[in-house]
């Protein structure tokens, strides 16, 4: 008894890495099914698994094309390899943040705990969030932030969330919050030049007085 806990230690030890793979990332892996449809059930338990390496690069790799709810939503799962911990990421994609009130906290599944009564009734955005996540910047229905709290821990943490649309809609991401940028008005920059013309004009004629 005491060898086979032994080398369970050891297999847990060694094994992290292919216990992450092993449906431990996303819900739908646990064992239970759900949802309609338990995407890659036997490995990730992800539509996608969007993946942090090392130095920040990021893939995104489409585990199972069937949508968790056999329509179009994606069960997104996340995975930080890199040496610091994941707190923002922005995704892009068509129709992804095009929430419709059927995310996954709408469905029982092992660990939907964490959904709150206005998530459980499809309360967008919240019903697509996952248990460490928010969404913001979503308005346009092609992207979207996703604001990790507590932040996905460094080499190996993972998490998950859903997003609108087939799997293959996910296409672009990056890490670190976005900050929309204000254009400065036409009339404040002509404002700023005439103060500056001012200004080397009034030094210009100091240095010929002397």
């Amino acid at each position: 008894m005491v060898r086979k806990q032994l080398l369970e230690v050891v297999f847990l030890i060694l094994g992290g890495g292919a216990l992450a793979a092993a449906g431990t990332i996303c819900p739908a892996g646990s064992g239970a099914d759900p949802f309609p449809h338990s995407p890659d059930n036997a490995a990730t338990g992800c539509n996608v698994v969007v993946t942090v390496a090392v130095g920040g690069t990021i893939t995104i790799t489409v585990r199972d094309t069937e949508p968790y709810e056999e329509s179009d939503d994606i069960l997104v799962g996340v995975v930080n390899n890199n040496t610091t911990a994941l707190s923002t990421l922005n995704l892009s994609g068509t129709g992804i943040s095009g929430f419709d009130g059927d995310g996954i906290c709408t469905f029982t599944f092992v660990g939907d705990s964490y959904c709150t009564a206005s998530q459980m009734e499809g309360i967008d955005p919240g019903d697509y969030e996952g248990p460490t996540s928010t969404f913001t910047n979503f308005s346009s229905g092609n992207s979207v932030t996703v604001t990790f709290s507590p932040a996905v821990a460094a080499s190996g943490g993972t998490t998950y969330f859903s997003l609108e649309g087939i799997p293959s809609s996910l296409t672009g991401a990056t890490t670190g919050p976005t900050t929309p940028t204000t254009p400065v008005p036409p009339t404040l920059i002509l404002a700023l030049l005439a103060v500056a013309s001012v200004g080397l004009l009034s030094l210009s004629r100091r240095f010929a007085r002397l």
